[in-house]
């Protein structure tokens, strides 16, 4: 893993306001082959950061929690305390494991600020329109000193790119059922999936967080969005263009630490 702190943003009289922020990049420098039999160590990755949150283990939000189901979630529920969940989508039977699920979205939670010890969310913020708001209200509603953890596609990547112009052209439905139909059709706009856009969300606003943290994975999996006889190309750009470059990785995992002392 390669780290990178980067000076914290502003001018030193506004130290208090503004957070410090850390690059990491995993697995940087390896050939396609090394990651191509690596495709799923993402999730455990993003599993263990989970783990290790102290705050795990007290009253915990999955943000977007959908059926209450996903591959990270597996690996940490038996270090689980109270988890609630929130997602726009309803479903029929709520999951056991969550005490609430709320249907709506995250700012229309009917929860009072400084309620959470962690919050987190896989695979969903690449769904949200509204950075802004977004963020806000995350930060608003864990406690000081807890923290937001994020996992998804990388805005930076080919792949969101590809996605953005299916969507434009209204192909994505499309793709949907007759090419992939294990991918969602649900809109997809990577605008939190882009540390320039959290970053500047974050300043504008001037929310209380302390520390942000950027992790970058690279991940060659996205291959399989591809018709079989179409993948080369996905391994080509990863090859050329994708792995020379880690924050062009596929995985962006993000955590935000919401200031103790505010």
């Amino acid at each position: 893993m390669v780290s990178v702190n980067a000076p914290t943003i502003g001018a030193a009289c506004e130290a208090m306001a503004k957070p410090e922020v850390n690059y990491h990049f995993l697995d940087v420098g390896k050939p396609y082959a090394h990651h191509t039999g690596r495709r799923s160590e993402f999730i455990g990755l993003y599993a263990r950061h989970l783990a290790a949150e102290p705050g795990l283990c007290g009253r915990t939000l999955d943000v977007g929690c959908g059926h209450g189901e996903n591959r990270a979630l597996e690996r940490i529920i038996d270090k689980i305390g109270l988890m609630d969940g929130v997602d726009p989508y309803p479903v029929v039977t709520p999951p056991a494991h969550l005490v609430h699920r709320w249907t709506c979205s995250l700012e229309d939670i009917p929860v009072g600020a400084d309620t959470y010890d962690l919050a987190y969310s896989y695979n969903v913020v690449e769904h949200v329109e509204n950075v802004e708001s977004f963020l806000a209200k995350v930060i608003e509603i864990i406690k000081p000193g807890a923290v937001y953890w994020s996992m998804s596609p990388n805005a930076r990547h080919p792949f969101t790119w590809a996605t953005r112009i299916a969507q434009w052209l209204g192909l994505k439905k499309a793709y949907v059922k007759t090419v992939n139909p294990r991918a969602n059709d649900y809109p997809a706009y990577y605008r939190v999936s882009d540390d320039r856009a959290v970053l500047r969300a974050v300043k504008k606003l001037r929310l209380p967080v302390s520390h942000i943290d950027f992790y970058y994975a690279p991940n060659v999996q996205w291959d399989t969005y591809l018709p079989a006889r179409l993948r080369f190309i996905a391994r080509s750009i990863d090859r050329a263009f994708v792995l020379p470059s880690p924050k062009r990785s596929f995985i962006l995992m993000f955590r935000l630490r919401k200031s103790a002392d505010r």
